[in-house]
């Protein structure tokens, strides 16, 4: 076998690890045929990787099923304690909560989803999905919405596939992407959780790529004449953190 070839199976192996990997990254828990079906690699390999993985501690067996073992939980925490320390997204989220005492929040594209990197409990507490750590599907509310319409079409595409979304949701969550582009910021009401209503704006890096996006969740029932507030907020905190160090 040539060096190349040798190589671009190298390559292959190590891209199927990275996807198995990312699947629990999204998921707390998968069988070995819920990884195949979500990574198209077949069920047999999945298994040799699942042992590898078990073998390292990334993975670990829960009953029939697997979850993220210790090192994998070693890695989340250094980047919360080491790197994510070290940013400007904390203390801006402290300012956003105490200004507009609300639950504020940074999220980040993972796969299909949209990741809670950080966030900060407002002056009452609210019952939203929205938690450090937590993720959801990029399908809807403010978040998915502000993430998908400064993501690479190509990456927008890839999410509607996963979720095999038919044409007609998928025309209709493209066209209200220039609206978010033009006015920097989504909003939804009760699209996640009901009751809560939540904006959304992009932090962008030097060359204009996303890096995330700055979230306000608010009880719609409590705050409806504080809404452009909080918008003027999210606004001023996502144009904080696009010219700082994230």
């Amino acid at each position: 076998m040539s060096a190349d070839a040798t190589s671009g199976n190298a390559g292959r192996t190590t891209d199927r690890l990275l996807g198995v990997l990312m699947v629990f990254a999204e998921t707390e828990r998968a069988t070995a045929s819920e990884v195949s079906e979500a990574t198209g690699i077949p069920v047999s390999t999945v298994y040799r990787m699942l042992d590898r993985l078990s073998a390292t501690g990334f993975v670990q067996r829960v009953g029939t099923a697997y979850g993220a073992g210790p090192v994998a939980v070693r890695f989340a925490e250094k980047y919360r304690n080491g790197a994510l320390e070290r940013t400007s997204i904390g203390p801006r989220l402290e300012r956003l909560s105490h200004e507009s005492g609300e639950l504020a929040a940074f999220m980040v594209p993972v796969g299909t989803e949209a990741l809670c990197v950080d966030a900060v409990e407002g002056a009452r507490v609210l019952r939203c999905c929205y938690t450090r750590g937590a993720a959801q599907p990029l399908l809807r509310g403010a978040t998915a919405e502000a993430l998908l319409a400064h993501l690479p079409e190509s990456r927008r595409r890839q999410v509607y596939a996963a979720y095999r979304l038919p044409a007609e949701r998928v025309r209709a969550l493209e066209a209200a992407h220039p609206l978010v582009r033009e006015q920097g910021v989504a909003v939804s009401e009760s699209a996640l959780d009901e009751g809560v209503w939540g904006a959304s704006a992009p932090v962008l890096g030097g060359s204009g790529s996303l890096n995330g996006v700055v979230t306000v969740m608010a009880p719609a029932a409590l705050t409806e004449r504080r809404r452009p507030y909080y918008i003027r907020l999210v606004k001023e905190a996502a144009r904080d953190l696009s010219g700082g160090t994230i």
